[in-house]
């Protein structure tokens, strides 16, 4: 018997030293012997919702597929699950995991603190650490980006954002928003509401409802992830209407009413942190970008902009040009 057992033990140990250089090749390369970078994201309402998730989802691919890295994520995540899904994640070894909202910052800071070889990313975070990047496009330049848009389209002069949370990244888009519409149309009445929720589009429809049935808004701006969606089902059902989309271009969803989308390239933010990892420079800033950078762009404008297209691409130039500036507030 003691034979027998050495014998198995020699041979396992052989297979072992065969497989081992194995888990560290890379997939894509083969023998090559370079490794396989693996991100994962974690989501707290659903990667299909049609707004916020579904381009921090396709951000990550695009950024997977151009830094050919693979990808993984878990969706519908309640907060309570925050950490302890990104610790499952850090556990496996994933060399960076994205969190897409600054609502997952406190989770980060934990889940960072107790794993400081795992790389962490917060998009629109204000979280910086030695392991933890925020990354963020320019959100006051967003605001204004759509404001100036209500502005010069409103007929009432009443327009409207709908929020999700009291977050510094919506109250700096919500400043930016205040700014463009005082910026082309002082006389326009800005109307803000909040659903206190990123994954109810019911909540989204509920506020549109209300705005337009108190105060005869015309023209919405969402940044409630699903309460978007909800947004844009209200407003649908009535004649001159419309809306603003972001983050990435959903004109095909709603023709008639979305004047275009100011698309965020979340691709660009989060690739900007892989190669920061495989340079080994990862941590420690915040890295932003607007529509110099690339990071910010218009999506296809519909049919109902075209009366106010000429001006808008004006202000947009002026933007980029500088010639045409507005304050950081918030």
């Amino acid at each position: 018997m003691k034979l027998v057992t050495k014998r198995f033990l020699v041979v396992m140990l052989v297979v072992a030293l065969c497989l081992a250089p194995i888990g560290c090749a890379s997939e894509e390369g083969g023998d090559s012997g370079e490794d396989t970078y693996k991100i994962a994201m974690i989501a707290n309402a659903s990667i299909a919702d049609g707004g916020w998730n579904s381009a921090c989802y396709e951000g990550m691919i695009g950024a997977a597929e151009m830094n050919g890295w693979e990808t993984s994520y878990s969706e519908n995540v309640k907060q309570t699950d925050y950490v302890a899904t990104f610790t499952e994640y850090a556990n496996l070894g994933y060399d960076l995991i994205f969190a897409p909202g600054n609502e997952f910052s406190d989770a980060v800071k934990e889940a960072a603190a107790s794993y400081p070889d795992i790389n962490f990313i917060v998009l629109n975070g204000e979280v910086v650490e030695e392991n933890v990047e925020s990354i963020m496009a320019d959100n006051t330049m967003i605001g204004f980006l759509a404001g100036t848009l209500a502005g010069l389209k409103t007929q009432t002069n009443e327009v409207a954002l709908i929020g999700g949370m009291e977050i510094t990244p919506a109250m700096q888009s919500i400043d930016g928003f205040k700014q463009g519409v005082a910026y082309v149309n002082p006389d326009a009445n800005v109307s803000i509401a909040f659903t206190n929720s990123w994954s109810d589009a019911a909540k989204g429809k509920e506020a549109a409802l209300s705005l337009i049935d108190t105060r005869d808004c015309d023209v919405f701006f969402g940044i409630s992830s699903a309460g978007d969606a909800g947004m844009r089902e209200a407003i649908s059902d009535y004649d001159n209407r419309w809306t603003i989309a972001q983050p990435s271009d959903l004109l095909d969803q709603f023709p008639d009413i979305i004047l275009t989308s100011i698309m965020n390239d979340n691709a660009q933010l989060i690739g900007a942190s892989m190669k920061a990892v495989i340079a080994g420079e990862f941590g420690n800033r915040v890295f932003q970008g607007g529509l110099n950078e690339n990071v910010l762009s218009l999506g296809t404008f519909g049919e109902s902009a075209n009366d106010v297209i000429d001006e808008y691409m004006d202000i947009v130039e002026g933007i980029k040009d500088g010639s045409i500036t507005f304050d950081y507030n918030v």
